[in-house]
């Protein structure tokens, strides 16, 4: 198979993970037959992102850089970076502490009688496995053999800003925050080409306020324990240094702008695709 230009593959994964739900929707159906529809649909994702990454990497086999190994003092500068990028969406949490409406005492209801390795294998399916695959490997891998600020911002700015057409109500702060998190996730899977580090960061911040809802005899050791992780980029100055240093490296005017008009565009076919869908359902 001759190699694609990355671009050219970028635009091609990018429409097959968009029309995803369109040949997917039968599949879920069938196996929802045999097990929870929630667990059906997710377990069908993973198995797509999967399959999409390895097609990507066929047809343009450069995209695949990954590192097997695991970058302990990075983890550690980058997972704070990561809790950092939550605090404009910190207040949007209290739901957790104080449910007020039955959607979130229904979610707390859940993560209380769920065991602790189906909540794990639940954030894997519909967060880690599929997001990482496919915002950060196949997304911005592609971006990053073109230009890899640009393709930080693009997917930074997609991933935090698409939460809104997934999550109607969430608030502005909160999507800062989901673009944040997106830029620390990219950055660190450009920085270390370590995709299991990526996926263990984001597994840690989506299950950190699930555990402190789960276990309530362990809230002050969890809150220690995030309190402390905070203290890392001062303890490892010289990788927190580094961090910085590949980032001003790579940062560009013209990359900001192209990132900004990649994601633009990207969250505009969303939104075109799911005015048409509405307009259709009308008539």
């Amino acid at each position: 198979m001759v190699p694609m230009e990355p671009l050219a593959v970028f635009v091609l994964a990018f429409l097959l993970w968009l029309s995803k739900d369109i040949y997917l929707r039968p599949v879920v159906a069938r196996l929802s037959k045999w097990t929870n529809e929630h667990v059906a649909y997710w377990s069908v994702v993973s198995t797509f992102e999967v399959l999409l990454a390895l097609f990507v990497t066929l047809i343009c086999p450069s995209v695949y850089f990954i590192r097997w190994d695991f970058p302990v003092k990075a983890f550690l500068v980058l997972f704070t970076l990561s809790i950092l990028s939550l605090l404009p969406a910190v207040g949007e949490f209290r739901h957790l502490l104080n449910p007020t409406t039955k959607e979130d005492r229904e979610m707390i209801r859940l993560i209380k009688s769920s065991s602790l390795a189906r909540l794990t294998f639940l954030q894997i399916i519909s967060t880690v496995l599929p997001e990482e695959l496919s915002f950060r490997y196949v997304f911005l891998g592609l971006l990053s053999l073109w230009n890899p600020f640009a393709g930080l911002i693009a997917i930074s700015v997609f991933f935090g800003l698409s939460h809104k057409f997934s999550h109607p109500n969430r608030r502005w702060n909160f999507l800062l925050s989901n673009t944040l998190t997106g830029f620390v996730f990219g950055l660190a899977y450009l920085y270390t080409g370590s995709l299991l580090m990526v996926m263990v960061i984001h597994w840690l911040i989506n299950m950190i306020p699930t555990l402190y809802v789960k276990y309530e005899r362990a809230k002050k050791s969890i809150a220690t324990g995030v309190a402390l992780s905070l203290l890392s980029p001062l303890v490892f100055r010289d990788e927190t240094a580094s961090i910085a240093a590949y980032l001003r490296g790579m940062s560009s005017l013209s990359g900001l702008l192209w990132g900004l008009l990649i994601g633009s565009a990207m969250l505009g076919v969303i939104y075109a695709g799911i005015k048409t869908i509405k307009g259709r359902g009308r008539r």
